[in-house]
């Protein structure tokens, strides 16, 4: 049970009047989980935008780690010291008290209101709720969920769970998802290499160049945009920002890819690609495309019963079930026409900017994902990144999908981009990873952070694609981090920071950052220099540090110095990283019987390069250079011929 105290709580109405008599709220207990929910009436209508609030006090805080929604897309980790700092629209909160357990507060999304949460005071924070709809005269459902105790990932664990099942909406916890198969391996997308002018030949180049290079792509995602937009016809850009200024003013036309750039079609274009080897993904907006679906195309008059004109005189497919629906089943019937083997759908979180005022956004939201993932599900096996959707009423409606996208977009050659976006996702990936795998975003092999980028991806858990630019791809820093057949040597979940990193601000802590993982009965934990003065910062790293691993003794094997520690699960080693550009990789595998294996050196996720081990004998799924420690030391065993 969290150690709170409702302050206040009160209705809003239309017209900004306050009613503090005409709500109430009710905590339910469920395994140490509090479930908080309100049940108010107005004989007016409530407002739109802050129906309802909650005043909670919580005393003894010391650290607050806040995921705020950023833009209605995606979400950023903000960091304070107390409550009166949280940011409006947060969507999830962690905080650690002076005695130094842990307590984490959930908002959620029920049939009709969004919760978000706003700090107030040093020690009160409010949970508001809202529904998009002007209509309401009562505001009832779960508002938020929240614990205390001692580890903060198993409270978090708890929280969703609990709230998943009070809902009753279909959204489910990860581990009821089934990841889906095809991206257990290696990919590539054409945005970052062609942007806005994707065309045939350049995606037929770039798979010849994998071929030549032998770097086992198993699969390519044609991005924005290889569609039929008119608007492009004739558009000139020089700069990023003038690409974006292009492409937001412009409609999609038909479903049909663009005939100057791909002559035969999308379907001669995809038989070509797969003919090659690869596998094809179709990237498409919710939106058609970024200003909707063009009036006087093709795409329009077939699907023009499907729907409606927003405020901003954008054409867009209707949230209501059936229609969103048999949208996406026009879209997705003709990518299977194609032969298209999966979908990565865009532009997701849009229900509070273009279906305000036509329904609750909790109805709005479940309805639209009960659409898209019909048609997914039938035409793809359930094989989409969802992306640009991380506000929380698409997180928490999609009731069988596996990924979703949890950074902004990837920009290449740039080392301050590189450090927010690592943090970005994995303290996304603490809250968001609780329901999805997190799809950490494309990355190029050759730019100045490559490296760190590939590392990075090793402990996401998530898909692994490229986005190089033809002639680019390094396959030297593409392989550590998959088999030859293109295999992603994947961790079991999301990474995410460690316990001591997870109320603190990476860019102003003083100390390293850690990203943990699970690979299987191993972990691992990369460590980071993100300090914003590019100084010193120092640290230790434990075997404790990777949440769920089970054993007593361990060797801690670093992969890149090829040096090794032999620990208790709670000892420590100290860690220096001198500049930013310093990074360390760990595995860290249990003892048994005084033998560990670690498995390929020239892998980041060693152990997940062994098949089996019997009686101390290592069988690896392919053939290389591996390690093991026995009683002690470190043994290499050289590849065979």
């Amino acid at each position: 049970m969290i150690a709170m105290k409702i302050l206040n709580s009160y209705l809003r109405t239309a017209n900004g009047k306050t009613q503090n008599n005409n709500i109430s709220v009710t905590i339910n207990e469920e395994e140490n989980v509090s479930l908080i929910s309100v049940e108010g009436f107005s004989k007016n209508k409530l407002d739109a935008d802050f129906a309802a609030g909650i005043d909670i006090e919580i005393d003894g805080i010391s650290e607050v780690f806040a995921d705020c929604s950023v833009g209605i897309f995606w979400a950023n980790a903000c960091f304070s010291r107390d409550l009166g700092a949280v940011p409006d629209e947060t969507q999830e909160l962690v905080y650690k008290k002076n005695d130094g357990t842990f307590g984490v507060i959930i908002p959620v999304v029920s049939e009709n209101y969004k919760c978000v949460l706003v700090g107030k005071s040093e020690n009160v924070v409010t949970a508001k709720m809202f529904s998009c709809y002007e209509n309401l005269c009562t505001c009832t459902g779960l508002s938020f969920v929240c614990a205390e105790g001692e580890n903060p990932y198993d409270l978090l664990k708890k929280c969703f769970a609990a709230a998943c099942k009070e809902l009753g909406n279909k959204c489910v916890t990860i581990d009821k998802r089934r990841y889906p198969q095809v991206f257990e391996y290696l990919g590539w997308c054409s945005w970052d290499a062609m942007q806005i002018r994707v065309n045939e030949e350049d995606l037929l180049k770039k798979c010849d160049e994998f071929k030549e290079k032998n770097i086992p792509v198993n699969w390519v995602i044609l991005d924005d945009m290889w569609g039929d937009v008119r608007d492009f016809y004739g558009a000139k850009y020089k700069t990023r920002e003038e690409m974006f200024e292009v492409m937001h003013a412009a409609k999609l036309y038909s479903k049909e890819a663009d005939l100057k750039r791909f002559p035969k079609g999308l379907k001669s274009c995809v038989v070509k690609i797969k003919e090659k080897g690869f596998k094809v993904g179709m990237w498409h907006p919710t939106t058609g495309y970024w200003m909707g679906i063009d009036p006087d195309g093709d795409l329009y008059k077939e699907s023009k019963d499907l729907l409606i004109q927003t405020d901003s005189g954008r054409f867009v497919h209707d949230y209501k079930r059936e229609k969103s629906y048999l949208y996406y089943n026009l879209i997705h019937d003709f990518f299977k026409e194609c032969d298209v083997d999966f979908v990565k759908i865009d532009n997701q979180s849009m229900m509070s900017r273009l279906y305000k005022g036509l329904a609750p956004i909790g109805k709005a939201a479940r309805e639209y994902h009960d659409g898209m993932e019909a048609s997914v599900g039938q035409h793809f096996d359930n094989n989409v990144i969802n992306c640009m959707g991380m506000s929380s009423e698409d997180m928490w409606n999609r009731s069988v999908s596996a990924i979703s996208r949890c950074s902004s977009d990837f920009l290449p050659e740039s080392a301050e981009w590189f450090k927010k976006n690592t943090v970005k996702c994995a303290y996304n990936s603490a809250v968001q990873g609780q329901l999805y795998y997190c799809d950490w975003d494309m990355w190029w092999s050759d730019d100045g952070q490559a490296v760190k980028n590939s590392v990075l991806k090793a402990v996401s858990g998530g898909p692994i694609y490229l986005s190089d630019e033809i002639g680019r791809s390094v396959r030297d820093v593409i392989m550590p981090l998959v088999l030859n057949d293109g295999r992603i040597l994947r961790c079991n979940r999301p990474g995410m920071p460690t316990i001591d990193c997870i109320t603190k601000n990476p860019a102003e802590s003083k100390q390293i950052f850690k990203i943990q993982n699970i690979c299987d009965e191993s972990g691992v934990i990369a460590v980071f220099n993100f300090d914003k003065d590019g100084s010193e910062v120092k640290g230790t790293v434990s075997p404790s540090d990777v949440y769920g691993i089970d054993g007593d003794e361990f060797v801690l094997y670093e992969h890149f110095s090829k040096t090794y520690s032999m620990l208790k699960k709670d000892e420590k080693i100290d860690i220096t990283l001198k500049t930013q550009d310093d990074y360390k990789l760990y595995v860290v595998v249990p003892v048994t019987n005084r033998f560990a294996p670690i498995g390929r050196v020239d892998k980041f996720i060693s152990p997940k390069t062994i098949k089996t081990v019997i009686n101390e004998n290592i069988e690896l799924y392919e053939d290389g250079e591996y390690a093991y420690v026995k009683d002690g030391k470190l043994h290499i065993v050289k590849k065979m011929d």
